[in-house]
Formats: C-alpha cells, sequence, structure tokens
C-alpha cells in the first residue's frame, strides 16, 4: 500500500470514529479524532463540516465557520457547509448574539481573574441564559459555584454539559467535586430519608401496654411522709451514683466524638481548599490559552468577525457569478485581521482574481461616491485599487486630489509627484503639476 492511500484509510478510519462518537454526544472525543483525521488528510470536506457542527454544539461558533469556509474553498460545489453558512446568514441577529456572548463571557474571565465572583456569576448567568449550550461558559460558572459551595446550581451547570458533551473531561471531574461535597441529587434526598427513619423509629403506645397495678393500699399520713422522705434519699443517691458518672461519662464520650467529627470536615475542607486551589491555578492557565486562541473575539471582536462574514460574503458572490457584488465586499475586507492561514490562502486566491479585474469597478465605486458627496468611501474604493495596482495613475490622481481638498497635503503632494515623475499620460502629469502648484 503506497504511502498517499495509507494517509487516506488512516484518515477514513479517524473520521468514521468521530462520526460513531459524535452520535453517541462524546463531542469530546469525536472533535479529537476528527483533528487527526484533517492531520492526515486535511482536504477531507466531511470531517470539516462535522467538526463545524461540533464546535457549533458547543457555542464555538467562531470555530465552525472557520472550518465551514475553508470547506467551501477546498469544494465550492455539493458543499453541506454551504447550507450552515446560510443558516447563519438567515438568522436574524445572529452574529450580533454571539459577538455579545463572547464579550461577556470575556469580561467574566476578567471579573474572575481579578477575584470579583459575583460580578464574573452576573455575566455568566446572563451568557447561559441566552445561549445554554456555550461549554466554556458553564464550565466557568461550575467553577465559580463550587468555589461558593453552592453545589446545587454547581450540579445543574455541569449535568447541563455533559447533556451535551457526555465524556467532556473538566465537566467529568467538576461532577466528582459537587457528587463528593453532597451537591448531587442523591444527596439532596438523604436529609428527607433520614428524617423518615427517625420518625419511624419511635412506635407509639397501644392501650394494652399500660401497666395496671393488681391492687392498691391506702398509707396513713406518716407513712406517706416518710415514704416522700425516702424517696428523696434515694432519688438523690441515684443521682449521685449513677446518673452523674454516667451523664459525665457521656458528656465526655459525646465530646470526643464531637471533635473526631469536627477534626475530620476540617481535614476534608483543607483537601478541598486545596483541590479547589489547584483548580484556580489551572483556571488561570486555561485563560492564558483562552486568551491566545481567542485572540480574535476580544479587543476587537466585532471587526473579526465582520472579516469572516465578508470573506463568506464574497464566496456566495462568487457562487452566484456576481463579481461585482464580490469586489464591493472586497473593497471593505481588513485581511489582517484573520490569523487563520487556511483563510489567508483563500484571500490569497481572492486577491490574485481582483489585480486581474476589480481595479476598474473599483474605481467605478470611488467616481460614484465622490457623485454622491461621500468622499470617505470613494477614498477607501481608490486606495484599494492602488493597493492593488500600484500603477493605476488615475485612482492615484483623484486620491490626491480628496487628500487635498481634505487639507492633507503632504500626502497629496506625494501622490501628484508620483505621477508627474513615473506616468507615462501626459496630460495627466499636466494635470498634476497644476494641481501641485508648479
Amino acid at each position: 500500500m503506497d504511502y498517499e492511500r495509507k494517509t487516506r484509510v488512516i484518515a477514513n478510519s479517524y473520521y468514521n470514529m468521530g462520526l460513531e462518537r459524535a452520535k453517541l454526544r462524546d463531542l469530546s472525543g469525536a472533535a479529537e479524532c476528527l483533528k487527526k483525521s484533517l492531520h492526515f488528510n486535511k482536504y477531507m470536506t466531511d470531517a470539516r463540516n462535522l467538526l463545524g457542527l461540533i464546535y457549533y454544539e458547543a457555542g464555538e461558533v467562531g470555530d465552525a465557520l472557520v472550518q465551514w469556509v475553508i470547506s467551501m474553498n477546498l469544494q465550492p460545489e455539493e458543499n453541506r457547509a454551504d447550507h450552515y453558512l446560510g443558516e447563519i446568514q438567515r438568522k436574524k441577529g445572529a452574529m450580533e448574539t454571539e459577538r455579545r456572548v463572547v464579550r461577556r463571557f470575556n469580561q467574566a474571565l476578567v471579573y474572575a481573574q481579578n477575584g470579583s465572583e459575583d460580578l464574573a456569576i452576573l455575566q455568566l448567568n446572563k451568557v447561559v441564559e441566552s445561549k445554554p449550550n456555550y461549554v466554556k461558559a458553564q464550565l466557568l460558572f461550575t467553577l465559580l459555584c463550587i468555589a461558593r459551595e453552592d453545589y446545587q446550581k454547581a450540579g445543574k451547570a455541569v449535568y447541563k454539559v455533559l447533556q451535551i458533551d457526555r465524556n467532556h473531561p473538566k465537566a467529568l471531574w467538576y461532577k466528582s467535586l459537587v457528587q463528593d461535597a453532597g451537591g448531587s441529587p442523591k444527596s439532596e434526598r438523604e436529609p428527607e430519608k433520614r428524617k423518615l427513619k427517625n420518625v419511624l423509629s419511635h412506635r407509639q403506645m397501644e392501650d394494652d401496654d399500660v401497666i395496671i397495678p393488681p391492687s392498691y393500699r391506702e398509707n396513713t399520713k406518716d407513712q406517706a411522709v416518710g415514704n416522700i422522705l425516702a424517696g428523696l434519699l434515694l432519688g438523690a443517691a441515684v443521682i449521685f451514683f449513677l446518673v452523674m458518672p454516667a451523664n459525665t461519662k457521656s458528656v465526655n464520650a459525646n465530646h470526643n466524638q464531637e471533635m473526631k467529627k469536627y477534626s475530620e470536615q476540617l481535614s476534608q475542607a483543607n483537601q478541598k481548599a486545596d483541590s479547589l486551589t489547584k483548580q484556580l491555578e489551572s483556571m488561570e492557565a486555561e485563560k492564558k490559552t483562552a486568551e491566545a486562541s481567542l485572540a480574535s473575539l476580544t479587543n476587537n471582536a466585532d471587526s473579526i468577525l465582520a472579516q469572516y462574514q465578508a470573506v463568506i460574503g464574497i464566496l456566495q458572490a462568487y457562487k452566484k457569478n456576481d463579481f461585482p457584488s464580490a469586489v464591493r465586499i472586497y473593497a471593505g475586507l481588513n485581511p489582517d485581521l484573520i490569523t487563520s492561514e487556511d483563510v489567508q490562502a483563500v484571500i490569497g486566491e481572492i486577491r490574485k482574481d481582483m489585480v486581474e479585474k476589480g481595479c476598474p469597478i473599483l474605481e467605478s465605486l470611488g467616481d460614484k461616491a465622490v457623485e454622491a458627496g461621500d468622499t470617505q468611501t470613494a477614498l477607501a474604493n481608490y486606495l484599494k485599487c492602488i493597493d492593488l495596482k500600484p500603477n493605476s495613475w488615475q485612482a492615484k490622481f483623484k486620491t490626491a486630489v480628496i487628500y487635498k481638498g481634505m487639507g492633507e497635503k503632504e500626502q497629496a503632494n506625494g501622490l501628484f509627484s508620483d505621477i508627474i515623475n513615473n506616468s507615462k499620460d501626459e496630460g495627466l502629469s499636466a494635470k498634476a503639476k497644476t494641481e501641485r502648484g508648479f
């Protein structure tokens, strides 16, 4: 078996394993298998589409969009990813909702890092209320609830995560902490069981349990007084010799038992505190990793998501053979905000096409914006044209005129000088000299 066929077989095997685990809602295991499948065959669009669905199910919409955009570039026709992207675009306000959720989650991370647990929980409540399947938010909420010993809410949150991803390793660990602390549903029923047991352990006295004396004999007054004194003396003796030592022994035993109980509770509390400290340290490290992996969704979340959406719009326009729309969308694209190498490769292919056919359309769009009095839009279109083709002399001249009108003389004069010195269009050079003041 040659190397290419062998890698293809391995990739297919990992894909099948990932598909089976996804059917069992083992999303973490499925994602690992699909990543290995793509490691052996990055062109396997079925694996990319399924990985995107898993990310989407876990609330990671940004990662899902990346996988689907790459999949569309690899297979533009008859690709299920086209349907997924279309569904997101058709949902009114879907992207704005995702941006808002990401901003709140990141703010909650900052609050948690600075020790403001109440504010972090407040933000996370809003996140999980609007997006219950956001696994990362549910896990952070669980950890904060465990730190506050609110095991009921922690148990509900971790149960929600396990409904989404039944074998999520962190969720399983948090579940064990909640169960050990008595926050599981089973422990909720234990107090009621103990109450019921205590009630059933006391039997009511029946009528035939009362002992009736066989006879009754009247006593004289002196005998009654003597009996009372004898009873008092006997009671005092019983209390002094029997009851008090027994009570003392019982009190000592109870005291020792209580001390033992409190010692065990203190030991457990110390162990739990150490465990939570390690968890918080782990969460701090995880936060740094999350900041690196979600760099595109922290300070510039709106712009970055808009760039991915713009790439999707360009691909959709290409599919519909609507090249002018693709050019208009490309004019507002900022590729520097996209960190994915695969998406950058897609943008590189788009740029080649724009260099060949896009400049006239961009210049025309700029002219229409000038006629409408929108100089900023016109300037953006002319600059994009110059970026694609540095020798676009007409676009440079129009850009210089706009800069001159804005009072940016240094930039305007630089463009006029470039036209005068390098353009072969004598008429345009003459106009540049006049505008330059020569």
